[in-house]
């Protein structure tokens, strides 16, 4: 029985575990990683020399660790704010003591360090000044209105340029389609500030919402919604109707409907739901990078 106990709550810590690193984004981020590598960057006929290729395992599993290691270091300071608004979950994560995440945050970073100088030097510098740059959003960037919610996006897709480097990618068509995915993230950083609004407020991060009020981030998120026009128009002149551009219209569509529907959003919920949504036109952005190839 008492092995059965200690079974039971290893499970339980692993699950914490699991969640605090943001599984399902690592793993998203792992597939995309690959997609980009196969469909983008070489010729999908070669995925089996591709994929052959160590060096691209060690850049994803490098981006991997950075990642959960960003999720635990941001957790960490995030912890007060995390308690208001999402406390069932954070109170779950709690399962795993402060001082062991930061063992393990300490831990993910060397394990990714580790990865990316096995690739070359070049590559660690890279991760080395990403880890930082993580850590750094953590500690002070994320409480800077506008700024934070700009570096979170920049980061998220930081680890593509990873692999885009280590292939010389130079093709204009695929970094207009980067910058939409940015754009889209961009947002949805957003968004959950207007989600966490009663935590930043009570907490005193100055983020959009809590700074110049709900309705003027609204007009904001508008705004940059319309921005969007300029990539999608950009790769419809380039490739015409066909593969990707089909993506870039129902994105473009996507982001428009998004908007309409904050226009009418008041309640948490609302913000929570249109978040999800955000997460479903990323998850379908990464799946179209076939469409690139």
């Amino acid at each position: 029985m008492a092995l059965r106990r200690r079974d039971k709550i290893l499970l339980f810590k692993v699950s914490a575990l699991l969640s605090l690193v943001r599984w399902y984004n690592i793993f998203f981020l792992a597939l995309s990683q690959y997609l980009a590598v196969i469909f983008v960057l070489n010729e999908p006929s070669l995925w089996k020399s591709i994929l052959l290729d160590p060096n691209v395992h060690l850049i994803v599993f490098a981006s991997l660790f950075s990642i959960a290691a960003g999720y635990i270091i941001n957790n960490f300071y995030d912890l007060e704010k995390d308690l208001i608004n999402r406390p069932n979950k954070t109170l779950y994560e709690k399962l795993l003591k402060q001082s062991t995440t930061l063992r393990l945050y300490f831990l993910f970073t060397f394990t990714a360090a580790i990865f990316a100088w096995s690739v070359s030097w070049n590559v660690l510098f890279f991760f080395a000044f990403f880890n930082f740059a993580l850590w750094f959003y953590s500690h002070k960037l994320k409480k800077i209105t506008f700024i934070g919610n700009l570096m979170a996006a920049l980061l998220t897709i930081t680890p593509f340029f990873a692999i885009f480097l280590y292939f010389h990618l130079e093709d204009l068509l695929i970094l207009t389609y980067v910058s939409f995915l940015l754009l889209v993230i961009f947002i949805r950083e957003i968004i959950k500030d207007l989600e966490a609004l009663k935590g930043d407020v009570i907490i005193g991060y100055p983020t959009l919402p809590a700074t110049i009020g709900v309705e003027k981030t609204k007009w904001l998120v508008a705004l940059f919604t319309l921005s969007g026009l300029a990539p999608g128009a950009a790769v419809v002149y380039k490739v015409g109707f066909q593969g990707i551009s089909y993506f870039m219209i129902a994105g473009l569509a996507a982001l428009f409907f998004s908007a309409g529907l904050l226009a009418f959003a008041e309640k948490k919920e609302h913000f929570h739901y249109l978040n999800y949504l955000y997460r479903l036109m990323i998850v379908g952005g990464i799946f179209s990078l076939i469409l690139l190839a």
